[in-house]
């Protein structure tokens, strides 16, 4: 019999103390292991272009292609694990340890043998509870490409081994869990939240093409029907960057940019595939940087760019999709067409991507949901215009986004995306007061009517739920909020802003595990994010009791603005460093004498323990009852 032998990244797991677990709870320990094993890590292995060769009692034995998946693998099984094991007493936690090789393996059948596998199988057993051990060529051919804290642990003698084996510890810190993508939970019931993570992929509804809008820069949450969400991860990981505009005309962006924007909102519809955040991609914009580069820092395998040329009334594109592991073009495509064609073009572009990388995809229902925005390349062009005044965030852009956004709705009466920007605007006008001729809550009015048209027009453009959800958490009805960005997410998963804004009312809900998990997603699917997003994480783990996380969070950011004094030295204060923490909220009083309990306690939480704990941080640091 000749058999197959090929070389392979070769993954072992192992539940730790198996036979002590059996013995304590024998029913509810191999309820939770088979738990683990189809709601964790067979979606996970998947998601990781793994194949899970055989479950060997209590463990598992996993094939991967690459090294680099392998590692991610075994952070992400790690990762998740741990999540669960969060809330269980810690004689009922079920733990794993890992152990990574690369090596030469026996294919029999749908088995795999030889020194690769007893390899990996040795280096778990040498792996701490919770922990991950690779050898020396999986460390190796992951060095350079994963930026992870790994110890040499040195050469260790083993069973059955002749030679010692050099052993390298991989760090389960920050810098890992980074690089864990989300997966899809189950949340049938609240007490379960944490405990069952379910994995079957939600396949996200397609929405319309100009629904792109990110707020500021930016998991679980309760749907209509009862799933908890969180925006999956999918096999491809793509950056679609800011195509050219070959007008050297900067008024012309607008059709470039415009074009680039509606693909990458167009591939994030579907939940196959991770699409990184328009403003990571766009810091690329008119910058020479090779497309390994790029592919490294915003942690994707596939690049879509392009072109654009306006010639009178035609329009010719150029767009590529490269594999940037090996720089190669996977396809590319010109057209020349009318100018009106222009999101016939962007279909045909989405389409072709979407189909070239993924085989599962439903591209009949996307073509059944796809539609053209507007007839109005005017009205297009000055919607366009608006989200770009939007996005820079201050009163006068914000007040040009709101009268382009109504130029807009003047041409087009029936174009949803706009009225989805007019509802920004008003939401901003009513939350930082910026808005002309009109009161804060005339404002927040006209934003809850735009977003229902935007809804009513297309009710499948997550950007009027996104809107409506941010007025509605400012309304002070937090379920409705959860509600409709739920709604927003489901339409499309890929959106860091909607995660990032979503989290607030999962705050104030008492729900901050599920804002971290969220954050973390958002962080991931927005390399490039601002500083408030660790603002907002680090707010969250508050919450959630990661008081180290939590400081470990804000430290990162270029400088603590003045509002976040009030949470950094609560934070600082769990931590045992009172003195600091009493330091810092003294500067804050004294910027802010008008700061009291009474003002901490308007904010809009549904949670006692939650406000609770935070007011009585802020006693104990000395902030004042009332003011006066």
């Amino acid at each position: 019999m000749n058999l197959e032998r090929r070389l392979a990244a070769i993954l072992a797991a192992d539940v730790v103390g198996y036979s002590r677990l059996i013995r304590n709870d024998e029913a509810g320990t191999l309820e939770i292991v088979k738990a683990h094993r189809e709601r964790l890590f067979e979606p996970i292995v998947s998601a990781r272009n793994g194949r899970i060769v055989k479950l060997i009692g209590d463990g598992l034995l996993i094939e991967f292609a690459s090294a680099v998946e392998a590692v991610r693998c075994a952070i992400e099984m790690q990762y998740f694990v741990g999540i669960e094991n969060k809330d269980l007493p810690e004689d009922a936690q079920v733990q794993y340890r890992i152990g990574l090789n690369v090596g030469d393996i026996v294919v029999d059948q749908d088995d795999i043998q030889g020194d690769g596998v007893n390899i990996a199988a040795r280096l778990e057993s040498l792996a701490e509870p919770a922990g991950i051990c690779m050898s020396v060529n999986v460390f190796d051919q992951v060095k350079d490409k994963l930026d992870l804290n790994i110890e040499d642990a040195g050469m260790h003698q083993v069973k059955n081994m002749a030679e010692p084996l050099h052993v390298f510890s991989l760090a389960l810190d920050e810098k890992a869990t980074a690089l864990a993508s989300p997966i899809v939970r189950s949340a049938a019931k609240p007490a379960q939240r944490r405990m069952a993570v379910a994995i079957s992929v939600v396949l996200a509804l397609a929405l319309g093409v100009a629904a792109w809008w990110q707020p500021w820069s930016p998991a679980a949450i309760s749907s209509a029907n009862g799933d908890q969400y969180l925006p999956a991860s999918g096999k491809p990981s793509i950056a679609v960057m800011a195509f050219d505009n070959l007008n050297n005309d900067p008024t012309q962006d607008y059709l470039s940019d415009g074009l680039s924007e509606n693909i990458l909102t167009a591939l994030s519809r579907f939940s196959d595939f991770f699409v990184i955040a328009r403003n990571s991609t766009f810091l690329y914009k008119d910058k020479p940087v090779e497309v390994q580069q790029i592919a490294q820092e915003l942690g994707v395998r596939y690049i879509v760019d392009g072109s654009v040329q306006i010639a009178g009334e035609r329009l010719r594109a150029n767009a590529q999709l490269i594999d940037a592991t090996t720089g190669k073009h996977l396809w590319a495509e010109q057209y020349d067409r009318d100018l009106l064609d222009i999101f016939d073009v962007q279909d045909e572009i989405t389409r072709t991507v979407a189909s070239t990388l993924s085989t599962s995809i439903n591209l009949a229902e996307y073509d059944r949901l796809k539609h053209q925005p507007t007839e109005s390349l005017g009205a297009y062009e000055l919607s366009t215009r608006a989200q770009e005044h939007s996005l820079r965030f201050n009163e006068a852009d914000n007040i040009q986004a709101q009268r382009l956004s109504e130029q807009a709705i003047a041409l087009d009466p029936n174009f949803a995306g706009a009225y989805a920007e007019l509802a920004w605007a008003h939401a901003f006008g009513y939350r930082f007061g910026w808005s002309e001729d009109l009161s804060r809550e005339e404002s927040l009015d006209l934003a809850f009517e735009m977003a229902r048209k935007a809804i009513d027009l297309e009710s499948l453009d997550f950007a009027g739920y996104a809107v409506f959800a941010y007025v509605t958490m400012y309304s002070g009805d937090l379920d409705r909020a959860v509600t409709l960005y739920d709604k927003a997410i489901s339409l499309n998963p890929n959106s860091a802003g909607t995660l990032v804004n979503s989290t607030d009312p999962l705050v104030y809900s008492g729900r901050a595990d599920e804002a971290v998990e969220r954050m973390r997603s958002a962080i991931r699917l927005n390399p490039h994010h601002p500083d408030w997003y660790l603002w907002n994480l680090g707010w969250a783990q508050y919450f959630a009791e990661d008081y180290a996380g939590a400081l470990a969070s804000i430290e990162k950011m270029n400088e603590v603005p003045d509002r976040l004094r009030r949470t950094l030295a609560p934070i600082l204060l769990r931590l045992g460093r009172e003195e600091e923490a009493k330091t810092l909220i003294d500067e804050f009083l004294a910027d802010n004498p008008n700061y009291s309990i009474e003002e901490a306690r308007k904010a809009p939480f549904e949670s006692d323990d939650y406000l609770n704990r935070w007011l009585d941080d802020l006693r104990r640091l000395g902030v004042p009852e009332t003011t006066g």
